[in-house]
């Protein structure tokens, strides 16, 4: 299934399920075992104005997750993480202020989106916690002086965690390519295959000291760059490309 959220005719949000180019409003939530659906009405996928699929409570993200990134040597006893705070998260339709003089870049990254709440869940039940997947742009900003080391500046800007179109649930994210491109330029590629930690082991790990909300998201972290960072400036495109979902192109301006 493909969930999404979505402004209808009467300028609500609601959730839906997209199929054959069609929404179909849900019924029920989004999150239960048993998602029920309008069956008496639809709407039609290109005269729908998407919104980011879920409002999580938080964004959790990795540092480093991929062999070679970051110039990484040394093997780490567990992920590198930080928080993107919720109000960076938009939809794939909505274009970005670049929120600071300083040098800003995109990401791009496979989020897995959890379904409910979860804590201290065991490797045996962890895929019963997990919603599906959706691609996301860990947009962010240069650190200032070495001092934003906690990266609540550098992270957490309006608008700085764009989301792609839906949620897949049933997505199988093994073997997927992963590219970032910057305007024309390809900046990131990579293969899920390479990841460090796999999601089902990042959210055993998570849980163990974090409790986990229904909508949260974990950002698995960007492959490998192909070449060395460009900075976002007014008028530039950043599309993250990633195997089995369209693509996630933002827009920036100053």
């Amino acid at each position: 299934m493909k969930i999404l959220r979505y402004r209808n005719e009467k300028n609500k949000c609601e959730y839906g399920l997209f199929k054959d180019n069609q929404i179909f409003p849900i019924i029920n939530s989004p999150f239960s075992d048993d998602i029920e659906i309008s069956k008496n009405h639809s709407i039609q996928f290109s005269e729908t104005l998407l919104l980011p699929p879920c409002l999580p409570t938080k964004t959790i993200a990795l540092a480093i997750n991929y062999q070679g990134a970051t110039g990484q040597t040394k093997d780490m006893l567990e992920p590198l993480v930080f928080l993107k705070s919720s109000n960076c998260v938009i939809g794939c339709n909505d274009n970005v202020k670049i929120a600071f003089t300083s040098e800003t870049w995109g990401e791009s990254e496979l989020g897995v989106v959890i379904k409910k709440e979860t804590k201290n869940i065991s490797s045996e039940k962890v895929c019963d916690h997990i919603l599906g997947y959706v691609p996301v742009n860990d947009v962010s900003c240069e650190n200032v002086d070495g001092r934003d080391h906690h990266l609540a500046r550098s992270k957490s800007a309006d608008g700085y965690c764009p989301v792609g179109h839906w949620i897949d649930t049933e997505y199988n994210y093994q073997g997927k390519m992963i590219e970032a491109f910057h305007n024309e330029t390809l900046i990131r590629r990579g293969s899920t295959d390479e990841m460090i930690w796999n999601p089902e082991k990042i959210i055993v790990w998570l849980s163990s000291w974090m409790t986990l909300y229904p909508g949260d998201i974990i950002s698995t972290g960007a492959p490998v760059r192909t070449r060395d960072r460009l900075y976002l400036k007014n008028g530039d495109t950043y599309t993250v490309k990633i195997e089995g979902f369209p693509d996630l192109v933002t827009s920036f301006y100053d």
